[in-house]
């Protein structure tokens, strides 16, 4: 794919991304082509129960096929034969759609990207991202588990995130649902996206990280006033330094 890509491009990608389980550089597409489709968010909208199918896969394919003809009971008219053709052609869309998540997570789950199903059956079905925390300077900061720092944005309220669009490319939001780690503290929690896919919020605040962020340990993006708004790296314990009273120049690096 390139730029946003089609959308015979993207919908094949759909399935991956509302698991969570997408490449970072084909959910920048994903998000690019959603932010100006709304043909294709209006799909991803039909798979929000995509986990939930998933893991009714094992029950249905040990399930008993029905007898040859047994469904065309209520299809002696035309209409009959229409209307079940249409239900049809949705079920045959939304199987594509399953099948091509499940290969690409299988494709995917060597290299790391794997998502784990809920085993109980009960909840959201993904399991779930411990969040941790890090030390820069005086201050102990909230942190994704791969130790990157995580930030808040002030135009954001504790259900809408403002920061769609390029902004959500520079600034990747985090993926929900999440747990807190023991002795963490803090209220974990998720809203849904103008895109449809959810991210993890902190005490209120939606979570994001920085690209400006390279390296676990870093606060690039802090006390930033950029995108529409000023960051903050969310802070668990210390005083963080107060903001200079200007912004550093900033260059996203694409």
């Amino acid at each position: 794919m390139s730029g946003t890509g089609t959308c015979s491009d993207i919908r094949v990608e759909l399935g991956v991304y509302v698991l969570g389980a997408i490449a970072p550089a084909d959910r920048v597409k994903v998000v690019r082509h959603l932010a100006v489709c709304e043909r294709c968010r209006e799909e991803l909208a039909e798979l929000a129960a995509l986990p939930a199918l998933l893991r009714r896969l094992p029950a249905a394919c040990a399930s008993e096929p029905k007898a040859p003809g047994a469904a065309w009971t209520d299809e002696r008219s035309e209409a009959g034969r229409q209307r079940l053709d249409g239900g049809r052609r949705r079920a045959k869309r939304k199987t594509v759609l399953v099948a091509a998540a499940v290969t690409a997570l299988a494709g995917v789950a060597g290299s790391g990207w794997a998502w784990q199903l809920s085993s109980s059956g009960s909840g959201s079905g993904a399991a779930a991202v411990a969040l941790t925390t890090a030390k820069i300077g005086p201050v102990t900061v909230l942190a994704n588990d791969k130790g990157f720092t995580l930030y808040w944005f002030e135009p954001d309220s504790a259900t809408a995130s403002r920061c769609t669009g390029s902004c959500a490319v520079h600034w990747p939001p985090v993926a929900g649902p999440v747990t807190a780690r023991t002795g963490l503290g803090g209220e974990v929690g998720t809203i849904t996206r103008p895109d449809g896919s959810i991210q993890a919020t902190y005490d209120g605040h939606p979570l994001y990280t920085a690209s400006l962020d390279t390296a676990p340990g870093q606060a690039r993006g802090n006390n930033l006033d950029v995108s529409g708004g000023t960051w903050h790296e969310v802070v668990v314990s210390g005083s963080p330094a107060p903001p200079t009273g200007s912004s550093p120049s900033v260059s996203y690096g694409y």
